[in-house]
């Protein structure tokens, strides 16, 4: 009796240790089933804000279910380009990247929305968003002179008593791509003379973005000429000056994103496009971050693109030395000859 009493015990030990074996066998199966494997990382390198980069890519991580998620490396420093994943900055950069090889196709569902002028001929790089030229008119000005009476281009030269402020269009990127943006849609001799005209209006001619926007909103200065994202950064229910992008259109800056060649995220960097494009989420973020950019598809998957006439890009000066001349002309023809100045 006792030799079957033990036998029982030992059979019902076998029996509970077989019972546990096999639920951590099932626990074990589970949790494999449902833990997210480790995120693919997709470097980034950027010329824009990292803070506004980080925000659209963080949005876009978390939006994606748990098994498929990315982890999102962002860089702006030059040094580390050749190891990136992709570049966002501005076309420029990404059209010598293009120019030189360095970038590989980008097949992008929403990309097949945009019209041929946002973006690359190859399809190596694509517009996510652009930043417009705009007029940044004092309200105390605007009422004096009436609102109705400055809502184009046109209309600058005729406001003879206007105090105008603008940067120096030879210092940098951005306003030398204003100046062949003009150019390139009125045409050099028409842009220059158009400067000329407004020439006797500028008080000056500002070393410093932040400076335009801050004259004409202590009522220094009537008209700012500047760039949106100079301007949202600052904007509020009270601010002393408005933006007004003319209504036949405006010089812009397109920014976009390219894949480089040696990546091997092309799925990742795909669906983080598509989801820029089309995601009200990522056009919602231009304006919570202050970035002052427009999206090129304002209704996402569900419209169609920016109307692309009212967009001046440069499409005529290309090489760097066609864009120094022009900014060189500018110097000599307007912003020196007219103040008198030595234009050597």
């Amino acid at each position: 009796m006792l030799n079957g009493l033990q036998s029982d015990e030992v059979m019902s030990r076998k029996l509970i240790f077989t019972v546990l074996a096999c639920l951590l066998f099932l626990l074990a199966g589970c949790s494999r089933f449902n833990a997210a494997g480790p995120a693919q990382t997709v470097k980034v390198y950027t010329t824009l804000d990292k803070t506004f980069v980080a925000a659209l890519c963080g949005r876009f991580a978390e939006s994606l279910p748990q098994d498929k998620k990315i982890a999102f490396v962002i860089s702006d420093k030059e040094d580390e380009l050749e190891q990136a994943d992709c570049i966002m900055s501005g076309s420029t950069l990404l059209q010598q990247k293009a120019a030189a090889g360095s970038l590989q196709k980008i097949h992008a569902e929403f990309a097949d929305l945009l019209p041929a002028e946002l973006k690359d001929k190859e399809e190596q790089w694509v517009t996510l968003f652009y930043d417009p030229a705009v007029l940044l008119v004092n309200q105390a000005y605007s009422r004096k002179v009436g609102q109705q009476q400055l809502l184009h281009w046109s209309d600058v030269p005729g406001q003879k008593d206007a105090r105008i402020v603008m940067e120096n269009l030879s210092d940098n990127e951005s306003t030398m791509l204003f100046l062949a943006a003009m150019s390139s849609r009125m045409g050099q001799d028409e842009c220059i003379a158009y400067l000329r005209q407004i020439r006797p209006l500028v008080r000056q001619f500002a070393k410093f973005p932040i400076t335009p926007v801050r004259m004409a909103a202590t009522g220094d200065a009537d008209i700012a000429i500047t760039r949106r994202s100079h301007v949202f950064k600052y904007l509020q229910n009270d601010f002393p000056a408005y933006i007004l992008i003319p209504e036949e259109g405006t010089p812009v800056n397109l920014f976009g994103i390219g894949l480089l060649q040696h990546s091997k995220r092309q799925k990742e960097t795909i669906a983080f496009i598509d989801w820029c494009l089309r995601s009200s989420e990522a056009r919602t973020l231009l304006m919570t971050t202050r970035s002052g950019y427009l999206p090129v598809l304002p209704k996402g998957e569900n419209g169609q693109a920016v109307n692309r006439d009212v967009l001046w890009t440069n499409t005529f000066y290309k090489s760097r030395q066609a864009l120094e001349q022009l900014a060189a002309d500018w110097l000599r023809e307007i912003r020196l000859a007219d103040a008198g100045e030595d234009a050597k």
